[in-house]
């Protein structure tokens, strides 16, 4: 518990600049605002929502616009064209699952967001204060 080496930033993140805010944990200066979390976490569906969606940029139309599967049937007696089909075709995978990842790890957030409001909510409820809504 009274090891302060654990609440500082590690070697990991050294590329961050040393004044970026938050960065230097306090103990018992840190506030947690439940209200705050969960608006954070109503940002964080609502652009999961447009990346799941059918709107321009989202991941299905990010797969669709870069699929080119049928170049390749028609490049196969064409060399040149062929590696371009076969460039094309990894762009597309690439792009699915960089787009799959961030829908991924945008989930995770939010699900570790959710659970810490609720956390910090019920602590500050059975603290003697008001849950948040």
């Amino acid at each position: 518990m009274g090891d302060d080496s654990k609440l500082r930033p590690t070697q990991e993140h050294s590329w961050l600049d040393a004044k970026w805010p938050g960065l230097e944990i306090r103990k018992d200066q840190t506030e947690h605002n439940p209200t705050k979390i969960k608006n954070c976490v109503k940002d964080l569906q609502d652009m999961l929502e447009r990346l799941q969606g059918s709107e321009k940029g989202s991941f299905g139309t990010v797969s669709a616009k870069t699929n080119v599967m049928t170049l390749s049937a028609v490049a196969k007696d064409w060399p040149a064209g062929k590696i371009l089909s076969d460039t094309l075709e990894n762009g597309n995978r690439e792009f699915v699952q960089v787009y799959q990842e961030i829908i991924q790890k945008l989930q995770a957030a939010i699900l570790l967001l959710q659970s810490g409001a609720t956390t910090y909510d019920g602590a500050g409820h059975a603290n003697g204060g008001t849950k948040s809504v």
